[in-house]
């Protein structure tokens, strides 16, 4: 009786040991499915982040190409507009302007140059101040704020004012300084307010006034243009 009693121990053990295996292989199971749909769940959010990268990328491409195209299509505008003010005042066809855009530590930078073959056949590239005197710096300087002001978005309204336009261009491209600016007004239908102490610009205005000083005082009246005096 006694043996019968020690072996029926030996199995309630048995059975308690067994009890307490399955169920911390049960626990261990379910830990292990836990973790499976955990790793599901990260791999499904890593191919989600993925497929938004890829987009992102796409959209970067697409973004650069985009402000790529609109760069090139604005430098050529402003060349363009540039070079028919050059070839215009001066009475030059050989007179070009170019913009040249570089990357530089990730940002565009442009150089403007001068391109004329100055009676020769090979075209040579000079810097704005170095091709002509000031008179060019002053014409392209006058002809690029018209032509930014122009390209702007979105657009801005209003007149240009200027201060001296023109002020280093020789006495003899005066006249042709004055219809540009009035060509340009009629053709973007812009005021253009300027002050001057150039006589033919100031009797091509639709209204000029002369300011005088006088025993300290300044007065206003109308201008008599060189032609009209």
């Amino acid at each position: 009786m006694g043996s019968d009693q020690g072996m029926s121990v030996d199995l309630t053990q048995l059975d308690f040991a067994m009890n307490e295996l399955r169920a911390r292989y049960n626990r261990r199971l379910g830990e292990r499915d836990a973790v499976l749909r955990k790793q599901a769940q990260i791999v499904d959010r890593l191919q989600e982040k993925r497929g938004e990268i890829d987009k992102l990328q796409q959209v970067k491409i697409l973004l650069q190409e985009s402000s790529a195209f609109a760069r090139e299509q604005a430098r050529r505008q402003i060349e363009t507009m540039v070079s028919n003010a050059l070839q215009f005042i001066f009475g030059n066809p050989d007179l070009e302007f170019r913009v040249v855009i570089e990357e530089v530590r990730g940002r565009a930078e442009g150089e403007f140059l001068v391109v004329s073959t100055y009676g020769g056949e090979i075209p040579v590239e000079t810097r704005p101040q170095d091709a002509r005197g000031g008179g060019v710096v002053d014409v392209i300087s006058l002809s690029l704020r018209a032509a930014l002001l122009q390209a702007n978005r979105p657009a801005l309204d209003g007149p240009m004012i200027l201060d001296e336009p023109g002020k280093h261009v020789s006495e003899e491209y005066s006249r042709p300084v004055a219809e540009f600016l009035k060509q340009l007004s009629t053709a973007f239908g812009r005021q253009i307010i300027m002050v001057t102490h150039n006589q033919h610009l100031a009797s091509s205005g639709d209204s000029s006034y002369m300011v005088e000083m006088r025993s300290g005082k300044s007065y206003v009246r109308v201008f008599q243009g060189v032609e009209q005096a």
